[in-house]
Order: structure tokens, then C-alpha cells, then sequence
């Protein structure tokens, strides 16, 4: 092939690749125009199924329908990111190839002899197709910038899908050192004396706890007026053992996350409009989806939006804030803050104590620990998960190691942390995908296991090391439910999956599995043979755990996000419009009451003796008699 007829090659490469760049920055452009004026996760079909539901709560044909168009439109959703980001790639594919072809295109032409006058007409010729050519690539360029812009860098602020940091070394641990001239006790904003609900005495050695800075002080002083008293130190309790933590509801859904309370004279009767059995009520400085935790009479929550990031304290029995600490000054990697859905927010994952101290974790990926008085020991930034939910697994705790599930797009894995000082003691890599259930401790009787649920895998860790002890591969889908643990048996399901029982340790994992009914969010709760879980679109089931068969089932008028809790042969379930629907753990339905909050909620309930703590929306509550 001489010159000339690769100089053509070269010229109709380009052409050609040209042309597929315009194609594909035309279907972009189309693509992200049809995303802007039809969403799919909000399609009006969806919602008029969901009013008809409403009116026919009993029409399974419908239920099918609604779950199959929903399944649809959730599938188009993500083809139609998929589309955009397959389609970047295909245009700046196009480009490269379009340039590589001009360039061997004038770079031939500058080696063919110029033709004599007798071919001036050619030079003319191709002065115009040089112009015509920069034109284009002009024209090209300026498209791929629009489509680019619109398109990619528009879902990436939607969604927050920015870079996982894996290197250990990219993750600092920050320390609060304390100041030279310390001498004086810390001062605490308090309504009354803590000290006999935080105080246990022991001989274990004190951590490294280092006093917060002045200003934060003063930041919790202007927060409330009341008395202020001092808190003399004391030592740091030795790590609680069972006993100890099944007196609390130190985590997400309690004693290691598996939705069984053990306090008694719990509450089955109040109204949140006019203050039936509402010991107090508390406006929520921040908002949050997160639940609340308790430790003696310390209750904790956390609040934040893209500006802020707290974690509260408050009295238990007044509903007095104690103290907050504001989560600031924390090194984070190059990158925006996330911009999570409304429906998780900022500050979706719930803390976790061990009555030593507190740790909280935002959708920053910021992981903060604090002392019972309210002062900041570590910081630690985890990196931002890419996903568009924005990070919402809760944390849990077991002797001094943290765990942290943290499953995104970019890769999933499993985090133990040192509680007392932030350094990571082992991590695990997963074949997960994104998730945002949290991890469980399951009591297997000569060891616990550490159980997570991701898709597709359902897989036991050891807590001490990380190694995979069993895995199973039975979800799909967004996996939101955290699995439950009964008598040796995990069970985990999602939506558009299945609900599965799992025998660790069986040759075959699989004991039994069924489709019947789903959860999207709700974490199901196992007890005495029985399964109960709530669904997004108000079903409530209980199952026999011994062969998946449905006992019996009841309908709310709403859906179910919050996780059920079992306490004192009762099981609750809050439903999104506030209401409580409580039934007696009996394989028949058994109704005892369905109290009103008078706010929405999705989070899930805590309990003390006596009382139940119920997060609204806009409010905190503590029911009792």
C-alpha cells in the first residue's frame, strides 16, 4: 500500500469515526433528556397502582402488578446509567480514533509530492476539507463537552459516585491531643447528676482519652441553660461481657443487631397528638434516619445535612441534652461531599456503644469516637462509598474490635477497626456488590460469627481475623434488610430475591427459601420457631422457621422501612405514617394495639425498662406509663 492510498484509508477512518462520535453525543444528549423529563423511579403508573392498592388492599392481582412494573422501572433506571456511562466511553473512544486517523492523514500529505498547476484545482479541494474537517471536529468536540457535562458529571453529583480509597495509608487516624495545662475536670451542660448512670469502676487501664477543645465546650454550654456540674474522671469500664450488653440497647436493633430486646413492662398503648403515656418529647436539632441507642440512662442519636454533622446525649429519663459533639475538622481524600437521596440523607447509620464510648459514622465516610462526657478520643475518614444511596450501614461492636461493612460499586469489604484507637486491625476484600444492610453478631455457641448480606453474597466472617467462614450466594438487587439469627439459623432475604434460612456449618447451607414476601428495607426479627419481617408496601408475615411456611400475614395502610423489634413476647412494627401495629409472638395473629405517633418515622424503636424510644421525623420521643 503506497502513500496515497493510506492517506485515504487514514481520511475515511476519520470520517467514519467522526460520524460514530456524532451518533453517540445525539443518543446521549437524547438519553439524558429523556432522564430529566421521565424519571423512572417516579412513574406516575407506579403511583397509581400504589392509590388503588390503597382502596383495595386485598387485590393480590394488583400487589403482583405493582411489584413487577416497580421491578421495571427500576431495571430501566439503571440501563439508562448504564447506557450514559457505556456511551462516554464509546465517544472518547471515537475521538481518539477520529485524531489518530487526522493526524496520519496530514502527516501523508505533507510526504506526497504537491501536484503541478495543472492540479491546482485539487489544492483547492483540499483546503476546503481541511476546513471542513476542523469543523467537524469543533462541532464534535463542543458536543462531547455538552453531553459530558450533562450527563456524566450530572448523575455523579446526584448520586456521589466518587473514588474509593483502599490503601490503609491514604486513611489517617487523627488524634485529639490534649492540651499542656489541663488540670481541671472537663465540665458537662447537664439537668442533673450523671455520674451514677455513667459510672463503673474497674481495674482495666485507662485509654489515651484526651480532653475536646474549648470551643466546643463553650458550643454545648450555649446549647442549653441549666446547672452545669463537674465530672470527676473515673476509670474506663472493663469490655461488658453478654450479661452486660443484653441489660442495654447499645447498637441498631440492640444486643448485636438482632432485633431482640430483653427489658420488660414495655408500653403497648400511647398517642403522640395528645401526649398519652409521652414521658417527653424533643425537637431533633439535625435530621436523621437513624436510630436510638441507650447505655444506663444515656440516650444517643446523630444528626447532619451537608454543612454539619453532630452526635447527640441525652438524659434518658428528661430528655435533657447533655452534651453534642460537632464531627469537625476532619481530613478527608480530593472529592465533593456526597449528595445522598432524600430517603437516606446524611446521617442514616445508627451509633454504637459499649458503655465505654460512642461511635458514629455520616455518609462522608467521617467515623468518629467519643467518651460517655461528650469528648472526642479519635476521628477517622473512611472515604467516600461509591454509591448513590450515600453510606448508611450502621457499626457494631464486639470486645475492642469496630466493624464497619462497607459494600459500594467500586468493590465491597469488611473492616475491623481498634475501638480504642482507630487503627485498622484487619480487613477483608468481598465479592459484594453495593449494599446497605449492617453487619450482625451471630452466637453460634463455642464461637460468634460476624454475618453480613450484600448482593449477591450472604457470608460469615471470624470477628477476630476476617476470614471467610461460609458464604452463599442467595440476594440480588439493592440489599437494605440486615439477616436475622436464630438457634444457629441466619436468615436473609431483599426485595425481587428471596427470603433464605441458612445452616452454617450444613454441607448444604440452604435449609429452605421462599418469594412469597420481601422486605426493601426492614430487617425481618427470628424467635421461639417464628420469622416476622415487614415489607415497603404494608405487609406484615410471620413464617415457620422450620420449613418457610406462612403462618399468617396482616396489612397497614403504609409501608414498613423501620426494622422490628421483639420485646417481652411482643413484636412492634412502625409503619411510615407513625403507627406502631404490636402482635403477640404466636403462630396465630394475635393484634394487641396500634398506638399513633402523630409524625411519620422510619426508624427503628429502642427499649429500656418500662419505655420505648421512638424517633419521628421531626421529633424524639420516650413512651411510657
Amino acid at each position: 500500500m503506497n502513500n496515497r492510498e493510506k492517506q485515504i484509508l487514514a481520511f475515511r477512518t476519520a470520517i467514519i469515526a467522526g460520524a460514530f462520535s456524532l451518533i453517540v453525543c445525539v443518543v446521549m444528549l437524547l438519553n439524558f433528556w429523556q432522564l430529566k423529563t421521565t424519571d423512572p423511579l417516579e412513574s406516575e403508573a407506579l403511583k397509581n397502582l400504589v392509590e388503588r392498592l390503597h382502596e383495595d388492599t386485598r387485590n393480590e392481582e394488583l400487589k403482583v402488578e405493582i411489584r413487577n412494573l416497580d421491578l421495571m422501572t427500576r431495571n430501566a433506571f439503571f440501563t439508562n446509567q448504564w447506557q450514559i456511562r457505556s456511551g462516554a466511553f464509546l465517544l472518547i473512544g471515537g475521538i481518539i480514533i477520529m485524531i489518530i486517523g487526522l493526524r496520519i492523514y496530514f502527516s501523508l500529505t505533507a510526504e506526497i509530492k504537491q501536484p503541478d498547476s495543472k492540479e491546482s484545482r485539487l489544492d483547492i479541494e483540499l483546503l476546503i476539507s481541511r476546513r471542513w474537517i476542523v469543523y467537524t471536529i469543533s462541532i464534535i468536540f463542543g458536543l462531547a463537552l455538552i453531553a459530558s457535562f450533562l450527563s456524566i458529571d450530572h448523575l455523579s453529583e446526584t448520586y456521589a459516585l466518587t473514588e474509593v480509597t483502599n490503601q490503609k495509608d491514604e486513611i489517617p487516624v487523627q488524634e485529639i491531643r490534649p492540651r499542656q495545662d489541663e488540670t481541671t475536670p472537663l465540665t458537662t451542660v447537664v439537668d442533673k447528676p450523671i455520674a451514677e448512670s455513667a459510672e463503673v469502676t474497674t481495674d482495666s487501664p485507662e485509654p489515651n482519652i484526651h480532653p475536646e477543645s474549648e470551643q466546643e465546650i463553650e458550643t454545648a454550654e450555649a446549647k442549653e441553660s441549666v446547672s452545669e456540674i463537674s465530672i470527676s474522671e473515673k476509670p474506663i469500664p472493663a469490655i461488658p461481657d453478654r450479661n452486660e450488653i443484653i441489660k442495654h440497647f447499645p447498637a441498631f436493633r440492640g444486643p448485636y443487631g438482632l432485633g431482640i430486646s430483653y427489658h420488660k413492662n414495655i408500653p403497648v398503648d400511647w398517642d403522640g397528638a395528645t401526649g398519652k403515656n409521652v414521658l417527653w418529647k424533643i425537637p431533633i436539632p439535625l435530621p436523621g434516619f437513624n436510630s436510638p441507642v441507650i447505655w444506663d440512662n444515656l440516650l444517643f442519636i446523630t444528626g447532619a445535612d451537608k454543612d454539619n454533622q453532630s452526635v447527640y446525649c441525652y438524659d434518658m429519663n428528661t430528655g435533657k441534652l447533655i452534651w453534642e459533639h460537632e464531627v469537625t475538622g476532619i481530613s478527608r481524600p480530593p472529592g465533593s461531599i456526597p449528595k445522598p437521596t432524600d430517603d437516606t440523607g446524611y446521617a442514616a447509620p445508627t451509633v454504637v456503644t459499649d458503655g465505654r464510648y460512642v461511635y458514629a459514622i455520616f455518609a462522608t465516610g467521617d467515623l468518629v469516637c467519643i467518651d460517655l462526657k461528650g469528648t472526642r478520643v479519635w476521628v477517622r475518614n473512611m472515604g467516600i462509598p461509591d454509591n448513590h444511596y450515600g453510606h448508611s450501614s450502621s457499626l457494631m461492636l464486639w470486645k475492642d474490635l469496630l466493624f464497619i461493612q462497607f459494600d459500594t460499586n467500586e468493590a465491597g469489604k469488611v473492616m475491623a477497626l481498634n475501638a480504642l484507637s482507630g487503627e485498622t486491625t484487619w480487613e477483608t476484600n468481598r465479592t459484594s456488590k453495593i449494599s446497605w444492610a449492617s453487619p450482625i453478631l451471630a452466637d453460634q455457641g463455642d464461637h460468634f460469627e460476624l454475618v453480613l448480606s450484600s448482593s449477591p453474597l450472604v457470608a460469615g466472617y471470624d470477628p477476630e481475623n476476617g476470614k471467610e467462614l461460609w458464604s452463599l450466594e442467595c440476594l440480588m438487587g439493592e440489599v437494605g434488610p440486615s439477616p436475622a439469627f436464630h438457634n444457629g439459623v441466619i436468615y436473609a432475604s431483599n426485595e425481587y430475591a428471596n427470603l433464605v434460612a441458612i445452616k452454617p456449618g450444613n454441607q448444604d447451607l440452604v435449609l429452605w427459601e421462599t418469594n412469597e414476601y420481601l422486605p426493601e428495607v426492614a430487617s425481618p426479627v427470628a424467635v421461639d420457631g417464628l420469622l416476622f419481617l415487614g415489607t415497603s408496601y404494608g405487609v406484615i408475615a410471620c413464617f415457620d422457621t422450620s420449613n418457610g411456611e406462612i403462618l399468617w400475614e396482616y396489612e397497614c395502610d403504609q409501608g414498613i422501612y423501620s426494622s422490628p423489634v421483639i420485646a417481652e413476647n411482643k413484636v412492634y412494627f412502625l409503619d411510615m405514617d407513625g403507627i406502631m401495629h404490636i402482635f403477640s409472638v404466636d403462630k396465630t395473629l394475635k393484634l394487641i394495639g396500634e398506638p399513633k405517633l402523630g409524625e411519620s418515622a422510619v426508624s427503628t424503636p429502642a427499649f429500656s425498662n418500662g419505655k420505648i424510644f421512638l424517633r419521628g421525623y421531626d421529633h424524639l420521643y420516650c413512651i411510657g406509663s
